[in-house]
């Protein structure tokens, strides 16, 4: 799936000059959690989002600076706080830094963004344009339309087999030295140590997310080895 697939096409948007209280009005009657600032020609020049309305004045949630901590300070970083926290217009308190993607970029590239972004909301350009927006909820739309892992397929034994055995070993949080698996007519028994619960459950979804299976019987012993003394 590509990001033009999950996007919101009809986005709502308001200008830099947008009062705040009507930008936090639009939001709260919306239900929604951010908005892209878009100028005269309909460019995105930044995005004004809940968290940029957290530390108001007027709620007395203001960011205070220690005076002692003013000397160590970065004055821009201290204008920037004056102006979310003070500020009248959506172009004072909006986010400048625009993070955005392609509307051909592949999903696992949007969840990369809106993650190592850690931001909520992501614009979809086209030739410079903005042509939607994808937010994390839209992800997890996405996800519930996705078909489910495993299922009731049947496999065979030798073939179910062969697939746990190729999945296990490609995994490098997996030791597979001590660990043992025996296929009959869909019913996986998991033998052997593991080193952490961790990784036990990481191995419990490697098997039950493998087309064929339908169950699991695990007598998997969890945590070190000892080592053998001589």
């Amino acid at each position: 799936m590509k990001a033009s697939d999950i996007m919101t096409k009809t986005v709502m948007t308001v200008e830099p000059d947008t009062p705040i209280r009507d930008v936090a009005k639009l939001m709260t009657e919306k239900r929604i959690s951010g908005l892209p600032v878009v100028d005269k020609s309909g460019k995105v020049i930044g995005i004004v989002s809940q968290s940029d309305l957290l530390h108001r004045q007027e709620l007395g949630t203001e960011s205070k600076h220690k005076w002692w901590l003013r000397v160590f300070s970065d004055p821009d970083r201290m204008a920037v706080d004056y102006s979310k926290s003070h500020g009248v217009r959506a172009g004072d308190i909006m986010t400048r830094q625009i993070v955005s993607v392609s509307e051909d970029a592949d999903l696992g590239v949007v969840a990369a963004v809106l993650d190592k972004g850690n931001v909520k909301r992501v614009p979809v350009m086209r030739d410079g344009v903005m042509v939607g927006l994808i937010s994390r909820s839209d992800l997890v739309k996405a996800f519930c339309q996705t078909p489910a892992s495993g299922g009731t397929t049947a496999v065979d034994n030798a073939s179910l087999q062969r697939a746990l055995s190729d999945k296990m070993k490609a995994q490098a949080w997996l030791s597979t030295g001590y660990l043992n698996t025996i296929v009959n007519n869909g019913t996986v028994e998991l033998w052997g140590h593991i080193e952490s619960p961790a990784q036990h459950r990481a191995l419990r979804v490697l098997v039950e997310e493998t087309p064929g299976v339908q169950k699991i019987e695990d007598h998997v012993v969890v945590g070190r080895m000892p080592v053998a003394l001589t």
